[in-house]
This record gives C-alpha cells, structure tokens and sequence, in this order.
C-alpha cells in the first residue's frame, strides 16, 4: 500500500469521527421545562420578581389533575436582588431545565418599566437563548405575574392565547427583536402592546389588548388611550383592516347618525424639511375604505353625499390624529413615531449634528397632519338596507 492510500484513509477516518461526535450538550424533552411566557416584575420592597408560566407535561397523571380539571399550565416565580439572583432562584423550584425555545411572551411589569430596563437589555442581548420572534408586551394596571396567571377561556395555554391575538394583525404587536432594536436607535423610542385583565375576580376573568406602552429611553412614558390605537397602527404598526366611526348627522329618534368604515388600502407618507436650522415634518394619512355601517338619512349613492361623508372622515380622523400626536409628543415627549430616523435618512448631515439632543428637539418640532380618505366600495347594499319610513 503506497503512502499516498494510508494518508488518504487516516484523512477518511478522522473526518468520519469528527462528523459523528454526537450532540454534547443534548437534554432529553422530559428533563426539560417548556416557557411558553415569562413576566418581570419590581416588587414594592425593590426586589426584582420573575415569573414564567409553564406547559405541564401531560404524561405525568398527578400534575394534569388538578380540582378534577386538567390544568394545562402552571407559572412559578422567584424574587432576587437583580435578575440574575431571581433567575436562579426560579430554577431551583424546578426538576426540570428551563428551555426557551418555544417562549411566545415577554410579558413587562408596569413597575418595573418605570423603573427602567436596563438589567433586561444587558441580559437577553447577552443571553444565547433568547428567542427574538416573541412578542414583548408592557402589563397596565397589573403586574406581569397577575397577567401570566389569568385564565383564558377560548385556549389552553394562556400565552398562546395572547401570540394568537398579537398575530391577529388586528391589535398592535412588537417583537423582541423590534424592541431591542428601537432601543439601539437614537431616531426611534420603543413602544410595545399593553396588556390588561378584565372581568377581575368574576367567572369571566380575561386579558384584553387595547393599548399601546410608550417609552422615553430605557423607561416607561405612559400609555395610550384605546381610542388611540387603530391611529397607532395606521401610522407605525400594520395597517389591516381599520375601522373608524363618524357621527355623521346629528342623533335622532331613528337614526344614531353615524357611519362606520374599514379601510382596504392604507399608507403613511412623512416628508420632512430643514428650515432656519430647525426640522419640521409633514405627515399625509391615505386610506381607502369601504361603508360597513350606514345609520344615517344620507343616501351614499349620491356622489355629493358621499363626497360629503369623505370630507367629514378626514377632518375628524385629522382631529383625533393630532390629538395622539400632542399626547405622544407633548406630553410623554417620546418619538415612537420615527420621526428621528425619517430626518436621518432625508437630511443626514443634519442629523449629525442634532441627534445627541434629539430628545429635547422632538418635542418642540412643528408637525403638519393631512388625511386623504376615499371610499371605494359601500358593501353588497348600496343604498340603505331598510327603506325611509
């Protein structure tokens, strides 16, 4: 046998054993516990509480029966100086190794926000089992532990309860890759979806997501009103399926006097200029939509009816529009609009110059709102569904 076959086989042989080392640091699936939703919370002694709430195993009889019920779930907390002495504290209540893997939330303690995030960035930009694609929510009025523990009717597992509303594209949802991200950029404030409980201490108990949590830096700013929430999406979120309400005509004895619409199409165009060394910004809303709801005398038909209602959408969704800009700008004076980012891209040597004093610019930053709203289709129905008596 040459030389050249023997270092050929050796080479062989030395690859085979290098490609079928195995798994090192496998764990079998029953020495692990699924999170499928995890909360942070500051408690009123200062100390830092985090809680997760975990799948049980269903092929362990004694923890599925639970008060004749099969329980799906359970959430299990530990407090500790700092997050890291509370994660510990947490794994040594458990038989089992925590596995992030399937985590859909990252739930927020309206405490702790306020008291600012920095321990939670430093430790999940760090930590390797981060998962990116769940969601991240702020909890308003409640602790993020309250909110793991609430039960859901419709699903098993509550935390799937809330990805499945997240993912709906029907409220406003964040990712954790977005709120690290938002946090990183100076053009930018990070905003996520705040999460509350309803019907607390009935039968009825649930959580509901009708508001948005603002930041200003690492540190909560305040929330938004529900009424806010579709403008919110229309102008940074996805805008699927909008709907808005007018009152149209004055209430009367049969008819409220309003018309309701989705929106099919929707866009946001920011232009902004630099005028005597000072940014200015003019945002244009743009929506097409479709009548879902008609409780007025007017005949939609009519072009000029129609072209009436068009005009009086846009000047009240313009309204209501700079009203969440003045509560956002004037008042939590944080920029979850990125209005930072759109000068940077537009004006870049200006940006230079301003950004390290961005905070203290945006609030005072002139803004123009137009909306340009058409509507396209008046549903199967085109003139009133019940004739006028």
């Amino acid at each position: 046998m040459s030389r050249f076959i023997r270092t050929c086989r050796y080479m062989l042989l030395l690859i085979i054993l290098c490609m079928t080392t195995g798994c090192w640091d496998r764990r079998e699936m029953d020495d692990l516990a699924l999170i499928m939703g995890s909360g942070i919370d500051l408690t009123d002694s200062g100390l830092v509480e985090v809680s997760y709430q975990i799948a049980l195993p269903t092929g362990i009889p004694s923890a599925v029966k639970s008060g004749g019920s099969q329980k799906q779930v359970v959430v299990i907390s530990a407090k500790g100086n700092d997050l890291q002495e509370a994660l510990g504290k947490v794994q040594q209540q458990m038989s089992r190794y925590v596995y992030f893997g399937h985590r859909e939330v990252f739930l927020i303690g309206e405490s702790y926000a306020r008291h600012g995030l920095n321990q939670v960035q430093d430790l999940f930009t760090r930590f390797p089992e981060t998962r990116y694609n769940s969601y991240v929510l702020t909890a308003y009025g409640a602790t993020a532990k309250e909110i793991l523990s609430a039960p859901y009717p419709m699903e098993l597992i509550p935390a799937l309860a809330i990805s499945k509303i997240q993912s709906s594209r029907q409220s406003f949802s964040v990712k954790f890759d977005e709120f690290l991200k938002a946090f990183s950029s100076p053009g930018t404030s990070p905003v996520t979806a705040a999460i509350r409980i309803i019907h607390k201490g009935t039968d009825k108990e649930s959580v509901a997501i009708d508001r948005t949590a603002v930041y200003l830096g690492n540190k909560l700013s305040g929330f938004t009103e529900p009424s806010e929430l579709d403008l919110l999406r229309w102008w940074i979120g996805d805008p699927y399926r909008l709907g808005f309400t007018i009152q149209a005509e004055p209430e009367e004895k049969d008819y409220k006097g309003t018309i309701s619409v989705k929106s099919s199409e929707s866009r946001v165009h920011v232009h902004t200029k630099i005028l005597d060394d000072h940014p200015e910004a003019k945002v244009i809303f743009h929506t097409v939509v479709k009548v879902v709801s008609n409780n007025t005398r007017l005949n939609l038909d009519n072009e000029k009816n129609r072209k009436n209602v068009e005009q009086q959408f846009s000047r009240q969704l313009q309204s209501r529009i700079e009203g969440l800009l003045t509560h956002v700008q004037k008042e939590m004076r944080s920029d979850i609009f990125g209005m930072g980012e759109e000068i940077h891209i537009e004006h870049p040597y200006f940006w230079k110059k301003i950004q390290d004093s961005w905070s203290e610019i945006f609030p005072a930053m002139p803004v123009q709102v137009e909306v340009e709203l058409q509507i396209e289709q008046l549903g199967k129905t085109h003139g009133r569904a019940y004739p006028k008596k």
